[in-house]
């Protein structure tokens, strides 16, 4: 398997470009001993080991290739010694092992898969030690990502220092902000970074890069810094542990609360003070497909619609009917979707059954008008994209979407 293919065991391998921006972000002058979990195609490994000469490295992954793989990438490399182990990196007693047969590590690094793995016994174990297992309503929810995480934080001592990367819904979702809590009480964050969507082979998936050390005390303020096209931004957003909380996303705290105006920010009202409600539609796309159920889903929501007043077919609902349906006046919003933020319209006349991707919003016309046209413009996109979370297709909370600044000035 090289470098360039698509990972059997459901990863992504990490360009080389993000595997050295992650350990040139790590403050460490001469690890004793680093430790790549969960090994992959050794993107992260060749970094550390360019990084830092005559290095004792530690590799762990439970392809039974991979070793042949590191070796040949690892023969070009100036390195002190390298054990390999072939072991599944979520083994609960991976600790024991580490420590019998490599000795001390004061550092390490890792790209989890992007999977939610079948819940195996001992993983409560690996939360429970890392300090995690109070972060979720339900263990068995817990995503690779942060049982990797919670592994990696296990197998380094006291004074070392963690280099990962994670998926957005773990450094933006609302499902993690407990653990993000803990994570800030516990441990200390020296930075992190959002990631170009381009970052992996073969995906999309948008992630960040998070430093953290271990042993150094919760943290008081964190860093946000973004990589793009292979550079990284001069500005960096400082924000404290209750912002941090909420989202450690350096879009979310850069982007303005409210738009480009030279005015007065007494003009802008949140758009939950303006509406008269707001919906999640009713239908899942799937079950209607099913029924044969006629439906407006996201993927409805055109290009050339962005924006725009239209037309829906001439129906209404029946008296009494539960569902949502969209009718005159009211505005669509995408709640899911890759390019939700650019799925924005308005329903000049007619009507449809909406499926629960996508939001209904109903206000006086008058407001409505100017909500689309501030929704659908460049700094509402980039507003719409700020607040969105998620690793692949994002998300946009009803909360989040009620925050949006609406500039009311210009309603006539």
């Amino acid at each position: 398997m090289t470098e360039c293919s698509r990972s059997k065991f459901g990863r992504y391998y990490t360009k080389p470009v993000i595997g050295q921006t992650l350990v040139d972000l790590m403050n460490l002058r001469q690890p004793a001993g680093l430790i790549d979990l969960g090994v992959g195609g050794g993107s992260l490994t060749v970094a550390a080991a360019r990084r830092w000469s005559n290095l004792h490295l530690l590799t762990i992954d439970v392809d039974p290739a991979s070793d042949r793989r590191l070796s040949k990438l690892l023969s070009r490399e100036e390195i002190g010694s390298h054990l390999h182990l072939h072991a599944d990196a979520l083994e609960p007693s991976l600790a024991g092992l580490v420590r019998e047969e490599f000795g001390r590590a004061d550092a390490a690094v890792c790209n989890p898969p992007f999977t939610t793995p079948i819940w195996k016994s001992g993983f409560d174990e690996i939360l429970e030690e890392s300090g995690f297992s109070g972060c979720m309503p339900v263990l068995a929810d817990s995503d690779s990502a942060l049982l990797f995480l919670s592994q990696a934080l296990r197998l380094l001592g006291q004074g070392s220092t963690l280099g990962i990367i994670l998926p957005d819904s773990l450094v933006s979702g609302a499902k993690y902000r407990k653990f993000r809590r803990e994570l800030l009480r516990r441990y200390r964050v020296d930075v992190v970074v959002r990631l170009p969507t381009n970052s992996f082979m073969y995906t999309d998936a948008l992630a960040h890069i998070v430093v953290i050390r271990k042993g150094y005390g919760g943290s008081d303020q964190v860093p946000l810094r973004k990589l793009v096209n292979g550079r990284m931004l001069t500005r960096v957003a400082l924000v404290d542990v209750e912002q941090a909380t909420y989202r450690m996303d350096y879009d979310y705290h850069t982007t303005p609360v409210v738009s480009t105006y030279s005015v007065d920010q007494k003009t802008f009202r949140p758009l939950s003070d303006l509406v008269q409600c707001v919906q999640r539609g009713s239908m899942q796309a799937s079950a209607s497909r099913e029924a044969s159920i006629e439906v407006f889903h996201t993927t409805d929501m055109l290009p050339s619609m962005a924006g725009r007043w239209i037309a829906l077919p001439p129906k209404q609902s029946n008296d009494g009917e539960r569902r949502v349906w969209a009718r005159s006046g009211d505005l669509l919003v995408a709640r899911v979707g890759r390019n939700l933020e650019s799925k924005v319209l308005g329903v000049h006349s007619g009507g449809a059954l909406l499926t629960d991707c996508i939001y209904r919003i109903r206000m006086p016309r008058n407001l409505a008008r100017q909500a689309l046209k501030q929704l659908s413009s460049e700094s509402g996109r980039v507003w719409l994209a700020s607040r969105s979370s998620g690793v692949g297709a994002k998300h946009l909370s009803m909360a989040d979407l009620l925050t949006f600044p609406v500039f009311l000035d210009a309603c006539k």
